[in-house]
């Protein structure tokens, strides 16, 4: 019986793309974020209704095979914005994440006037491709329509 699809070999050569990641991860620790910058509501122009709160979660994973230590997370600028950080951040010292963990950073923006505001979060790490990274947070405040 021949085959006729066409798709077989297609998938054949896809899987054969597949394989063991690690084999190509620097030896050093390597902070990997999904995004630079933290955007709350922006979109088409729209915001954020004075009082309400929205959030924004920063994925943070370790690309390196030595272990990754965030030393510091930290929020800079207005009030509006809040942070949480990961529940297995110990109390006294680093976070630590082995090869290919992961954790989130969840930042909160609850803007208390009709305006635009920004601020930076700060990480500090050990990280061979960037010891410090900022990123910029960007929210604004917009009045709730009225009833």
């Amino acid at each position: 019986m021949r085959m006729r699809n066409l798709w077989l070999p297609l998938t054949i050569i896809a899987l054969a793309g597949c394989g063991d990641e690690s084999e190509d991860l620097p030896n050093t620790p390597q902070l990997l974020i999904d995004r630079t910058e933290l955007s709350f509501d922006t979109e088409f122009s729209a915001g954020t209704y004075v009082g309400a709160t929205t959030f924004n979660t920063l994925y943070i994973e370790n690309r390196g095979l030595q272990t990754l230590e965030i030393t510091e997370a930290s929020l800079s600028g207005p009030s509006v914005f809040t942070m949480k950080k990961p529940e297995n951040w110990p109390e006294n010292g680093p976070l630590k994440l082995e090869t290919y963990k992961s954790t989130f950073i969840e930042v909160a923006f609850k803007p208390n006037a009709a305006q635009e505001f920004t601020g930076k979060l700060t990480l500090k790490s050990n990280a061979a491709n960037g010891e410090t990274r900022e990123l910029t947070l960007k929210g604004k405040g917009v009045a709730a329509p009225k009833p």
